[in-house]
């Protein structure tokens, strides 16, 4: 087995044993507030539905990246990012299931020196599921596997043009880096898989209400276990660095929520 892929399996399996671990000290406080009323009025067994907005932090390694465009002369990107994006949260019984996407902002930087420009974002498609650890009518804590895709969008440009690589053979990222031809767009997929823990509060306006407006968090890591491939125009690039997520993130949600 790949590497790489021993490794995601072995924190999987740290994060599963971990989860129960975390939780466990907040069972009696969660119970007891379910005494006190968490659980009253319908669907307090059950958790609940929504569709929310999401925005957050990520830590990514791009030393990767850096290594590569420190060559042809650009500044360096930064490892942490902004996060925006949306998704859905349904249930069948206890069981969690949902789909997510986002667009990560790595930022912007250009060097006024000799006039080359780095921008660097990633986006992802998720689907989801997990199990309602705590369901109580207003808050739902759950452990969370999300698995997709994703890409990285590398764009390099000169404003003197930096010259084309040589035609007629295939290109490597290097050569890109070193003349990007006034303008060069780098794309490179991958596979994500996003262990992570969540909770949501949902807001209602009476113990009658069904229908309200949640707020949440989440927490967890976004592994890569595949080596991301680069194109440029759509045609294969090699020689280029591993550009798939590998850190923690943290992402707050607001939208609504039904039984």
């Amino acid at each position: 087995m790949h590497p790489r892929l021993l490794a995601f399996a072995a924190r999987a399996v740290a994060l599963a044993i971990a989860i129960p671990a975390v939780l466990a000290p907040l069972g009696a406080p969660l119970g007891a507030q379910g005494a006190r009323g968490e659980g009253v009025g319908p669907g307090g067994t059950f958790p609940y539905a929504s569709i929310f907005f999401a925005t957050g932090g990520n830590l990514t390694s791009t030393d990767g990246i850096n290594e590569y465009i420190r060559k042809g002369d650009y500044y360096t990107v930064s490892n942490d990012a902004i996060s925006y994006g949306g998704g859905v949260r349904g249930n069948w019984g206890r069981l969690v299931l949902g789909g997510e996407f986002a667009t990560v902002d790595y930022g912007e930087e250009g060097n006024p020196n000799n006039g080359r420009n780095i921008a660097l974002k990633s986006k992802y498609y998720l689907a989801q599921a997990g199990y309602a650890w705590y369901a109580g009518r207003h808050l739902n804590v759950y452990p969370l596997l999300g698995v997709g895709v994703g890409s990285v969008d590398l764009t390099l440009s000169d404003r003197n043009g930096g010259g084309a690589p040589a035609a007629g053979k295939q290109v490597t990222f290097p050569e890109v880096v070193l003349h990007p031809n006034g303008s060069s767009d780098l794309v490179a997929n991958y596979l994500l898989f996003e262990p992570a823990i969540g909770a949501d509060w949902l807001v209602l306006r009476s113990v009658a209400d069904r229908f309200g407006v949640t707020i949440g968090a989440r927490l967890g890591k976004r592994i890569a276990p595949n080596r991301a491939t680069w194109k440029l125009d759509g045609t294969k690039v090699v020689g280029g660095p591993d550009a798939g997520p590998d850190g923690p993130f943290f992402r707050l949600t607001i939208g609504i929520g039904w039984r």
